[in-house]
């Protein structure tokens, strides 16, 4: 099929350099603003006809016509204007102070005057997307769509961005939305996360989003509400993202386009860590085990002191500057390394370069551009290079006959995607002591001759080399190890094709057909070298891994507008679609080691080599009809259906109908209004759509298995372990209201939008637990019904308007509140995410909200009094739960200006969060061990710590005394189980170790944190070269710009230095757990864009 399209490609370019056109008269003209400015890339058509063009550069335009015919000029923020084409060589627009003739592209490619909607749609254009040069789309999205949440993985340009559209509309299956780029649903699939490396694949994984270029995009349109997208069904209960591609605009000649965008991407900020205090135990761990002094010291044998390496926790010695032994030999001053954390990663980079050529005539238009992408991650060892060719071109065979043909080439090569980090910030085996300098880290994640790291009891080979004393931070060498040493290379071949015939059969009679398809093929190589000599056991390993989709897609359209009378207008459209998605993996490893070291062929392995393969199909039908009514252009109405089959679920249940209705009422064309408001409009609508399982997921599986028996072999199947599928399941249904309200005020200077919508999803497809005696351990049921409702609001101003000043301003929020309002099987509640053992559990209960933390309370006695343990520690009761917040958002939304003075212009974008919490057991451990300055209180008189009596051993018997040599004490407020005030005194050290441990008697409330942040998200300052200037320089247009993204919060919420987009994944739940990660970016940097 790809052949085929690069066939039709070149067919359809000579085609467009060399139709003829028919012989017109030609009119020639130029288009201006209001203040004369030329527009560039207004839309020139001849009336009662498909023939038109576009305004090219100084705002010309030329165009064959029938004689005495009239020109209808149109451009996005200005009013339509129809003007005789003899009178047309000169045309000066008005602004639409309203903004409401705007186009919108909705459902299935069908463009809308944005006043005729009767829902809510937001629309991002070009230069919102691409302005401080975002390394994909959906990062610019942060805070310019009401309603709409952006949430990016860490790990750089190659991590997936999820986008959350009114709340959680599904509890266990899809919840990103549908993405159609020139009518075609592309692939997006979620990220796939697992949050450490070893046996398993846990690198933060992209989606398919990824993969389209910002440089190209046009316009994106998020369809949010049912009826928006219902003609999409069973894919749509997320919401559409639509997005259209650039064409090709008419210019001097060949028009040239250069954007150069660099940005240096280095670590944002970091955790909030003391630097008092080096690695150790409490003392009395440090004496009751051997393991050091009273103090934390470890004396060798020649009488040297050093700290004890090994301890995950900072309650060590007391940085005093003196020369102690470092785990690597060498010898050190004893004093904090303040920067280690940032030290660990590098100073990446983001190189953006794109050309584009178009033009545009009578006959047809094009545009191809090229987009390089060199991306270098903060992450040790981890970077990304891409291509992307597209193509995009209209060609008019006659004046009832066109082709668009749309062409995407996308090709990527990934080494080494960042893996999660909780191996590192979420468990002890990472936590890098305050005093480690990360230098040696890199110095002694391999030996001189390659191998992996040689331990401290090691005495197998590289003994020179070997670790001077045991560390803690293992896991920290390991992923350097695994980073920096082995490869793992991906490489993406990736083709979105389109092509579409758009025919006018009558003039009131038209027929659009499209055939696309969207292929990746993509391949990985997995070398992992060998961490011994081979004389001492087989090691390393080498893999190749494929993976194919491919969704292929068609669907015809036709449209019929008759002629009622003046006061009706009325369109009617009919149409069908298919949509066939095909998968292939396969993967072939080594196994036990490789014979010969780092030689990576499959032929070395030392065991059978192993292989595993998958397949699947999926099949989607649908046959769809719109019908629009309008009286006098202020009152539409829109009724939509969509009857859908799919493979993916059993047979007699494979088919839906997806209906929806919406109405517009722009009151302010009948009801006289006040002087100061120029437009109103009420909308309303309703609709139905789907949401299925993925492919698969509802059969019952069946694995074969052989028996011996008497001599002979005997076959038989048992069903899947690990899930039985349900030949009764159906489809999740969303059912959805929504109004809305839509205004202008003061000549168009203020805009509202406002919405409210109410949804409900019935038959949530859930896993639930299966009885032994059936063989598996979950299965799927339909059991279960999600509601939403919210508020979003979208306000636009330009306060400010003078001659050589103007300021705008756009502002959005968002409020949305979901609920669990049934389960089926008699259950009341369902477990999302269990942490720390059990001691901190989300769960969702029928009549509240998804996503609420419980804990194990603290006990306390009948009077509310904590009660202490004879150790002199709060306890917990295991047997009990209590309700410390929920982790769903409860205001979203953004906050973009732009201000212009003369030719300078200042962008800048802020988004923000309100309420809900974030579970960070990572942060809670920390503070266990003692990381943070927080934990420096009761550490000595002077941060509140208590004076005592001590004996240097293990009894932990102190006496509190204002005498005492000791002053790290304190007594925890409470009492005792017979109801004494507590007395005992503890040290700083073991209270933060015990309360802030794994399980055992830890207050996990402690892990639960407000989430609320306001974020300065992007600024970019642009100066536009004057037109005496690019006269000069030969070039039409000239702009730099500095720029820079996530650069610093306003404010938030969390503690610690704790970032407040930490969680990963695009599962709900994932959002509001951090499970240790990576730290957040921040990139500044500079972009050209010039055209000639």
């Amino acid at each position: 099929m790809q052949r085929s399209f690069i066939v039709c490609t070149v067919l359809f370019l000579l085609c467009a350099f060399g139709a003829i056109a028919q012989e017109k008269k030609t009119v020639s003209g130029s288009v201006q603003d209001e203040k004369g400015n030329p527009l560039v890339g207004v839309s020139v058509q001849e009336k009662g006809t498909s023939n038109g063009a576009s305004t090219g550069d100084g705002g010309k335009f030329s165009l064959k016509v029938a004689p005495g015919a009239t020109l209808i000029f149109s451009y996005i923020g200005y009013l339509k204007q129809e003007v005789a084409a003899s009178a047309a060589s000169s045309v000066q627009m008005a602004p639409d102070q309203t903004g409401l003739n705007e186009v919108v592209v909705t459902a299935m490619g069908i463009k809308r005057e944005a006043r005729a909607l009767g829902y809510a749609v937001s629309t991002v254009s070009s230069k919102e997307l691409t302005k401080t040069g975002s390394t994909n789309f959906a990062s610019a999205l942060y805070g310019k769509a009401a309603g709409v949440k952006i949430v990016s993985a860490p790990g750089g340009a190659g991590s997936a961005v999820s986008i959350q559209v009114r709340g959680v509309s599904s509890y266990g299956m899809n919840t990103q939305p549908l993405y159609v780029v020139d009518g075609i649903p592309i692939r997006n699939f979620n990220t796939l996360t697992s949050q450490s490396w070893g046996t398993t694949n846990s690198r933060i994984d992209g989606n398919g989003a990824l993969d389209i270029n910002p440089e190209d995009i046009e316009s994106l349109t998020i369809l949010k509400g049912a009826s928006a997208s219902a003609l999409y069904g069973s894919e749509a209960t997320n919401g559409v993202v639509v997005i259209t591609t650039k064409k090709g605009s008419k210019s001097r000649g060949l028009g040239v386009d250069i954007n150069y965008t660099y940005n240096l991407e280095n670590i944002a900020n970091s955790p909030d860590y003391q630097n008092e205090y080096g690695p150790g135990y409490d003392a009395q761990t440090n004496v009751g085990n051997g393991i050091a002094d009273y103090e934390g010291w470890v004396t060798d044998s020649d009488g040297s002191t050093h700290p004890y390496y090994r301890s995950y926790a900072q309650f060590g010695p007391k940085f005093d500057n003196s020369s102690v032994k470092y785990w690597d030999g060498s010898t050190r001053t004893y004093k904090a390394n303040k920067n280690n954390y940032k030290e660990f990663y590098q100073q990446g980079y983001n190189s953006n370069v794109n050309i584009a050529l178009s033009n545009a005539s009578e006959n047809g238009n094009y545009r191809m551009s090229y987009t390089r992408t060199d991306y270098k991650s903060i992450m040790p060892g981890s970077n990304l290079n891409k291509n992307n060719f597209n193509f995009n071109g209209t060609l008019k065979l006659n004046k009832k006959v066109s082709v668009d043909l749309v062409s995407t080439y996308n090709n990527n090569f990934t080494h080494n995607r960042a893996y999660a980090m909780s191996n590192i910030f979420g468990s002890y085996g990472g936590f890098f002591s305050r005093m480690d300098d990360m230098g040696t880290y890199y110095n002694k994640y391999k030996t001189s001759n390659g191998y992996k790291y040689v331990t401290y009891n090691n005495s197998n080979y590289d003994q020179d080399e070997k670790l001077a004393y045991n560390i803690r931070a293992t896991n920290l060498l390991d992923y350097l190890y695994t980073n920096l040493r082995n490869s793992y290379d991906e490489t993406q071949n990736r083709f979105i094709n389109s092509i579409t015939l758009n025919v006018s059969l009558l003039d009131n009679l038209k027929f659009r057909g499209r055939i696309g398809g969207d292929y990746t093929g993509w391949s990985a190589a997995d070398k992992e070298h060998n961490t011994q000599p081979a004389s001492v056991g087989y090691t390393g390993a080498y893999s190749l891994e494929t993976r194919n989709n491919n969704v292929t897609y068609g669907d015809v359209l036709l449209t019929y507008n008759p002629k009622i009378n003046k006061d009706f207008d009325l369109s009617a459209t009919g149409g069908a679609s298919g949509r066939k998605q095909t998968y292939t993996y396969q993967k072939t490893s080594t196994a036990d080691g490789l014979v010969n070291e780092n030689w990576f062929s499959l032929s070395n392995s030392a065991s059978t080599v192993t292989a595993s393969s998958a397949r699947a199909t999926q099949l989607d039908v649908a046959a769809f009809g719109m019908l629009n009514l309008s009286y006098r252009s202020f009152l539409y109405l829109e009724a939509t259906g969509r009857y859908e089959g799919t493979s993916t679920l059993p047979s007699d249940v494979n088919s839906y109908f997806y209906p929806s209705v919406n109405a517009g009422f722009v009151f302010s064309d009948v009801v006289k209004m006040p002087s100061w408001m120029n437009y109103g409009k009420l909308r309303a609508s309703y609709g139905l759509v789907g949401n299925h399982p993925a492919i698969y997921a509802a059969n019952v599986a069946y694995n074969q298995y052989s028996l011996a028996y008497d001599g002979a072999t005997i076959l038989y199947q048992q069903p899947n372990a690990s899930g039985f599928g349900n030949e009764n399941i159906v489809s999740e249904q969303k059912r959805e209201a929504e109004i809305g309200l839509e205004t202008r005020f003061l000549d168009g200077k203020i805009g509202l939008d406002l919405s409210y919508y109410n949804n409900k999803v019935n038959k949530q497809i859930l896993t639930a637990s299966t009885a032994p005696s059936s063989g598996a351990t979950s299965a799927l049921v339909n059991a279960g019904s999600i509601s939403n409702y919210g508020v979003e609001a979208a306000i636009s101003a330009t306060p400010i308007e003078t001659k050589n000043f103007r300021w705008s301003t756009r502002f959005n929020f968002a409020i949305n509140r979901n609920k669990l309002t049934e389960l089926g099987s008699g259950l009341t509640s369902l477990t999302n995410d269990v942490e720390g053992g059990g001691y901190l559990i989300l769960r969702s209960e029928i009549g509240d909200a998804l996503g609420n933390i419980y804990v194990h309370p603290m006990t306390s006695d009948a009077s509310g009094n904590k009660v202490v343990s004879d150790d002199g520690y709060y306890t917990v009761d295991a047997n009990s739960y209590k309700y410390v917040g929920n982790i769903m958002p409860k205001v979203v939304g953004g906050f973009s200006n732009t201000i212009s003075y003369k030719d300078f212009t200042l962008d800048f974008t802020l988004d923000y969060r309100f309420g809900g919490k974030l579970v960070s057991i990572p942060t809670y451990y920390q503070v266990g061990a003692g990381m943070f300055k927080s934990t420096l209180k009761y550490r000595d008189a002077a941060h509140g710590g208590i004076s005592y009596v001590a004996n240097d051993d293990a009894t932990a018997d102190y006496t509190a005394s204002e005498s005492g040599e000791r002053h790290d004490g304190l007594i925890l407020n409470g009492v005792t189980s017979t109801g004494a005030t507590n007395t005992k005194v503890i040290t700083a050290a073991a209270y933060y170790e015990n309360t802030y441990n794994w399980r055992t008697d830890g207050d996990y409330s402690a892990a639960v944190y407000n989430n609320s942040y306001i974020k300065v998200r992007e600024v970019a300052f642009s100066y536009s070269m004057p037109k005496k200037v690019t006269q000069r320089l030969h070039v039409q247009q000239l702009q730099v710009s500095l720029i820079g993204r996530n650069l610093f919060y306003l404010y938030k919420s969390l503690p610690y230095g704790l970032d407040p987009e930490v969680a990963v994944g695009s599962s709900w739940v994932n959002q509001g757990v951090d499970n240790g990660t990576a730290g957040p970016t921040r990139s500044l940097g500079a972009s050209l864009r010039a055209r000639f």
